[in-house]
């Protein structure tokens, strides 16, 4: 008998559980923020409310036919649903500043978030439920041979309240989106009775099926190393012809003076001169060389180690004796030489470096990880750093997303916060963009940012301060692969991975 009274008492709390997600969420939604606030659900929140009264009416359903099997499988199912479209719904708004967002706010939450909270909540109350449930024999027991079980006055009360809710929310969605193959907006304008502001719109179906993805705009492929091509992957074809080159003019033609071969075992993605050695990497290898190219130390860095850290685009100086390495995500590693280690360093610099934490440190103080925030350029890749002394600067490339916009990004050394964001102006031919460029490496010399393009063979000198190209130059097309460039006795250099050589080349 004991048993029973649990059973009983199992579905009294199921049908007060379902009665509420219907009552409060769904019924304040469509009768308060609906009809008396105005408010229209847009695609995404008609989801998050469908999948609520799925819940909700699932949840009567076990009260009226009896805890099964394919009742609770439901239940976690339109769960799952609820949470992937609410956090589907956040996701695109959870960068936002403070007090921005989508829709109506309660106790400062938007709507979209407080799906979220709805749904994690019924999870937790399915558990609650189930900690008070009788054995399973005892459903049916109380059952009794009969198909479905009589209601009480609390739970067709619940059913009535709910069905009149569904129903109104029924015609809400009418009004508001239409009949099929009407669907709802992205973006909708106020609820409306009145016919003449009613938007019914096709809209939402277009690119529906195009390009599918669980990424979204995140769906970018990686960008183009010297050790890993990726021209195919972002359907980007590039050429060494300068004549097909976004600008109007080219101002000067740079030659060849000398050429060298660097003999490294790797294909070098990255090179510069910083206080009197050059620094290389490919992917996640970091060497430092003497003047004959000669190996003094070098390390493997860790690239899962907290802050992931992708195939590395540069290293510049960073505080006098430090080094920030930066990778094509945007997240960085702060580390210096340690020539006398300690037992205790070598242990502690382990997390950082795969080889090497006998010889640099990863961890300490004005060392470790980090990751960068942007704006304009958050859907893109960087393949180049520079630095002023006070500030460094990232380029994006292109991808298989994007292929026009070219953002250049600004941070303080200091604190590494977004400083600004901005596309250079430039004399560019028609209908061509900077986006045609793709921009392997910059360098910094007097005020001035020369960024190298792997793509048409060309630099563009940008003044920062105004934000503008001031001068444009040409390379030679025998340089096939140009992946750095850098200053050395006042000359450019352009390192160059192709035929399988690392080739350095002087230029003036």
């Amino acid at each position: 008998m004991n048993e029973i009274n649990k059973a009983k008492n199992f579905y009294t709390l199921m049908c007060l559980a379902g009665f509420l997600i219907i009552l409060l969420p769904v019924g304040i939604a469509n009768f308060i923020f609906g009809y008396m606030l105005g408010d229209s659900p847009c695609v995404l929140c008609w989801g998050q409310r469908e999948a609520m009264i799925f819940i909700g009416v699932i949840a009567l359903f076990i009260v009226r036919y009896g805890i099964k099997g394919k009742y609770l499988a439901a239940l976690l199912i339109m769960t799952a649903l609820g949470l992937y479209q609410s956090f589907a719904h956040y996701g695109n708004h959870a960068h936002r500043d403070l007090d921005q967002g989508f829709g109506l706010a309660i106790f400062g939450i938007h709507t979209y978030f407080w799906a979220e909270i709805i749904f994690w909540s019924v999870v937790l109350l399915l558990g609650v439920i189930f900690v008070f449930a009788p054995k399973f024999n005892a459903f049916e027991m109380e059952l009794n041979g009969q198909k479905f079980r009589q209601y009480t006055k609390f739970s067709f009360t619940a059913v009535i309240i709910s069905t009149i809710i569904v129903a109104s929310n029924v015609f809400q969605a009418l009004v508001s989106t239409g009949f099929p193959p009407y669907v709802g907006q992205s973006d909708p304008a106020r609820f409306s009775l009145n016919p003449k502001y009613i938007i019914w719109s096709t809209q939402g179906w277009n690119g529906l099926w195009q390009n599918i993805s669980f990424l979204g705009k995140r769906d970018v492929k990686a960008p183009d190393y010297a050790f890993a091509p990726a021209s195919e992957a972002l359907n980007i074809k590039f050429d060494n012809d300068v004549n097909n080159a976004p600008f109007a003019k080219i101002n000067e033609d740079l030659k060849i003076t000398n050429e060298q071969d660097i003999n490294f075992d790797k294909a070098i993605n990255t090179i510069d001169f910083i206080n009197g050695e050059f620094v290389v990497s490919s992917q996640w290898d970091v060497a430092f060389l003497d003047d004959n190219f000669n190996v003094k130390e070098s390390f493997v860095l860790d690239p899962y180690f907290s802050a992931t850290i992708d195939p590395i685009i540069g290293i510049i100086p960073y505080m006098d004796d430090k080094f920030l390495l930066m990778g094509s995500n945007k997240s960085f590693l702060r580390f210096e030489k340690n020539p006398n280690p300690t037992e205790e360093d070598i242990a502690k610099q382990y997390a950082d470096f795969i080889k090497g934490n006998d010889k640099f440190k990863g961890q300490g103080e004005g060392l470790g990880r980090g990751r960068l925030d942007t704006i304009r350029s958050k859907f893109n890749h960087v393949a180049s750093i520079t630095t002023d002394g006070n500030y460094f600067y990232l380029a994006t490339v292109p991808n298989n997303k994007d292929t026009k916009n070219f953002v250049i990004s600004k941070f303080p050394l200091t604190d590494r916060i977004l400083s600004s964001e901005f596309t250079p102006k430039a004399n560019l031919k028609e209908g061509k963009t900077l986006g045609d460029l793709y921009i392997t490496s910059m360098a910094f010399k007097d005020g001035e940012i020369y960024a190298l393009s792997k793509n048409h063979n060309v630099i563009m000198v940008i003044d920062p301060l105004k934000e503008e190209v001031i001068k444009t130059m040409s390379f030679p097309s025998s340089i096939t692969n140009a992946r750095s460039i850098f200053f050395k006795d006042g000359k450019i250099n352009i390192l160059s991975y192709q035929d399988g050589v690392n080739k350095l080349y002087t230029l003036d």
